[in-house]
């Protein structure tokens, strides 16, 4: 629950509508209701291991609104697919890895740490394009 009035910084005393500047503000408790919501169910999905709906219920979740604990986790879940990612490029499964790859793109797309593993992925297809065609 809010805490402050958005506008005006009076204390809300877990109301909807400010009582200085009479703002509504239940759209926005909805959106922070929602976003704990699906914050909670991300996390569900990651114990149960379906980290790409997991990707997904987070991505709603910091759409809806921002909250620390969500940026966490975001956090979080991009570090331990960063190191599935990397299994997967060294068992040379390229394809998983890509997909992976774009999955995560939703939690940060412009993270400087998931281009690299682009380019890497790339090269890795590359290189084993020319080895295939050197063998023809």
């Amino acid at each position: 629950m809010m805490q402050r009035c958005p506008c005006c910084n009076a204390r809300l005393r877990e109301r909807s509508i400010c009582s200085r500047c009479k703002a509504d503000l239940s759209s926005l408790i909805r959106c922070a209701q929602g976003a704990q919501l699906w914050l909670a169910k991300a996390i569900q999905f990651y114990l149960v291991e379906n980290v790409e709906q997991s990707i997904v219920a987070l991505d709603v979740s910091l759409n809806l609104k921002k909250s620390q604990v969500a940026v966490v986790f975001r956090e979080f879940l991009i570090e331990q697919q960063c190191r599935v990612i990397l299994d997967l490029l060294a068992q040379k499964q390229l394809q998983l890895a890509r997909k992976s790859l774009y999955s995560m793109r939703k939690l940060r797309p412009y993270s400087k740490q998931l281009q690299q593993m682009y380019f890497f992925n790339d090269y890795l297809g590359m290189r084993n394009q020319d080895r295939v065609l050197d063998n023809s």
